[in-house]
C-alpha cells in the first residue's frame, strides 16, 4: 500500500504576549555575543546610564565593544523603561584590568 498525500492549507498563529511592570526598571538591552565578548554586564549598564537616549546609549556600546577589538558582530538594543533616565550616571567609567571605557557623551 502506498501513503497518501494529502494537502493541507493549514495556517497557525502564535501570539504571545508579556506583560512587563517596568516602572520601577530603566532600560532592556539586548546584545550580541561581540558585545558580550569583550565587556562585561556592568560595563554596559555603566555605558548606557552615562547616555542620554537609548540611540545614543546603543552607538556608545558598540562603539566601546569596538574600541576593545571585538572581532564578531557587536549588535545592540536599548529598550528604554519607566525610570529611564532616574538612575544617576557613573562619569568616571573606570574598570579594573588596567582599562578605561572612554568616557564623555558623543
Amino acid at each position: 500500500m502506498l501513503p497518501f498525500l494529502v494537502p493541507c492549507n493549514l495556517q497557525v498563529n502564535i501570539v504571545v504576549m508579556l506583560q512587563i511592570k517596568h516602572s520601577h526598571d530603566a532600560f532592556l538591552t539586548l546584545c550580541t555575543d561581540g558585545i558580550h565578548n569583550v565587556l562585561n554586564s556592568q560595563e554596559i549598564v555603566d555605558l548606557i546610564l552615562s547616555s542620554q537616549d537609548p540611540n545614543e546609549a546603543a552607538r556608545f556600546v558598540a562603539e566601546q565593544a569596538m574600541l576593545f577589538g571585538s572581532e564578531d558582530n557587536s549588535t545592540v538594543i536599548v529598550v528604554p523603561f519607566g525610570a529611564w533616565g532616574k538612575f544617576p550616571s557613573n562619569n568616571s567609567l573606570h574598570f579594573g584590568f588596567s582599562r578605561n571605557l572612554v568616557g564623555g557623551r558623543h
